[in-house]
């Protein structure tokens, strides 16, 4: 199913939490503009999106926020969504847990202030292996997917951002250690839309 009119997609010039959006547009069959803002745009552009956040999907005219919302949206269109009321639970169950875990390092890593950003990075990277232990865990028991033991949204929205999450942890050999991860975003990536989009598209290191 395609959208009528203009699709577009407004984010850095990176995958972190744009990359998802536009892989799930891509499994869709969905001819987009992937708006790349760079950082010195982003000041002016930032007053123009709904609440001062990016990623923005934009449908003929009409911004959508929030990139966990949106994803969930493209999920319901190209029916990457549970079966039940429970299903549904369990895969933002899974994402929100996801995002505790990306929030919290995201605070520390993007911290201006040196001496409070290792402090931060200390104190967190007493508890991340724990966190991602029980991920890896909960991934394994959904025969490599986030929820569902099946291929929903939250395995776009997870395989978009593995680099930006390696980069954050400050651990490039996060998938080594958690193969599982790599078990998501190998199955995303293999998808014949999605691997063809990706394969012209503009790949980032994180």
């Amino acid at each position: 199913m395609t959208f009528p009119g203009k699709v577009s997609v407004y984010y850095f010039n990176g995958k972190s939490m744009g990359e998802g959006v536009r892989l799930l547009l891509a499994y869709g069959g969905q001819e987009f503009e992937d708006r790349r803002i760079e950082f010195d745009e982003w000041a002016a552009f930032k007053p123009k999106t709904p609440f001062g956040g990016l990623p923005i999907l934009e449908i003929d005219g009409k911004q959508l926020a929030t990139v966990q919302a949106i994803c969930r949206y493209l999920g319901k269109k190209y029916g990457l969504i549970g079966d039940n009321d429970e299903e549904a639970f369990e895969i933002d169950q899974n994402v929100d847990f996801l995002a505790d875990i990306r929030i919290r390092a995201a605070m520390a890593f993007w911290d201006t202030d040196e001496e409070m950003k290792k402090k931060k990075m200390e104190e967190y990277a007493k508890v991340l292996p724990g966190l991602l232990d029980k991920l890896h865990a909960i991934i394994v028991k959904n025969n490599g997917h986030m929820a569902a033991g099946k291929l929903t949204w939250a395995d776009f929205h997870f395989a978009g951002m593995v680099d930006y999450l390696k980069m954050i942890f400050h651990m490039p050999d996060l998938t080594d250690k958690y193969p599982a991860f790599k078990t998501i975003a190998d199955k995303v990536y293999s998808i014949p839309k999605v691997k063809a989009w990706a394969d012209k598209s503009v790949q980032t290191p994180w």
